[in-house]
């Protein structure tokens, strides 16, 4: 079966009408993503790729659920079914090749405590430095297996320079940890968070997460957040996250 790369996003719009997801809106603004379709002029199946996320939308298809797009080299996806009958073919048609996960979002309107999070700020051990990304950081960050997807979705640091947003904490001059924009879209970000695994458990994702949100509220852009763990959803609470809803999504390996 033969699939089309979407070039007109209208065609398929209404078929993801019930989507809610801020990833979604990248998509829509031009400003990330693909989608592929099962017909240009009346489709009835498609889905959005943006990073390793996979959107899927109208009548399910297993053949497009197998269908891997020439512009995605990863060997794994996450998947994000639109209803049960998604649900029940993604499990159908990679039976050994799924984990089934629970994700969370969070309110769109949270109103976050600047002073508690210029707190958290100071906790900075003193070992420690916290500073913005740029060129040489954005180097080293896109040659690290565990910190890439902080700029992953930027082809050059000029173009993270120009679009996006974050900060890292270095240890003995190494980033250990870091909070950035995943992707961005108008007035808004989609954070992604990580550190080092021997860091872990000291604050250090706190810290960096308080300063990218506190230098988005003074430049009037919005930092969503989509926790893929409870981990995630945690530390989301922690800094003043309103938790909204939870949903399924399918991480699919040696895809």
């Amino acid at each position: 079966m033969n699939f089309y790369k979407v070039e007109d996003t209208h065609i398929i719009r209404s078929l993801f009408k019930n989507v809610h997801q801020t990833l979604i809106q990248a998509y829509w603004q031009g400003k990330i993503g693909i989608a592929y379709t099962d017909n240009l002029l009346q489709p009835s199946s498609a889905f959005i790729n943006i990073g390793c996320f996979f959107f899927f939308a109208g009548i399910p298809n297993s053949d497009i659920l197998r269908f891997k797009p020439k512009e995605y080299s990863e060997k794994y996806a996450i998947f994000i079914p639109t209803n049960e009958k998604w649900h029940i073919l993604v499990e159908n048609s990679y039976p050994e090749n799924f984990e089934k996960i629970t994700r969370y979002s969070f309110c769109q309107n949270t109103t976050f405590d600047i002073e508690k999070l210029q707190s958290m700020i100071s906790t900075l051990p003193q070992d420690y430095q916290l500073q913005r990304i740029d060129n040489k950081c954005y180097r080293n960050i896109v040659r690290s297996k565990w910190a890439k997807d902080l700029c992953s979705n930027f082809a050059s640091y000029s173009e993270f320079e120009k679009s996006g947003l974050g900060f890292v904490i270095l240890k003995n001059n190494v980033i250990v940890s870091g909070a950035s924009s995943y992707l961005v879209y108008d007035n808004g970000i989609e954070i992604e968070v990580d550190t080092r695994e021997d860091e872990r458990r000291n604050g250090l994702a706190l810290i960096c997460c308080a300063k990218l949100i506190l230098s988005c509220l003074e430049n009037h852009i919005y930092p969503n957040w989509d926790a893929h763990n409870q981990q995630s959803l945690k530390l989301a609470t922690k800094l003043g996250y309103k938790f909204d809803r939870a949903y399924q999504a399918y991480v699919v390996w040696n895809f």
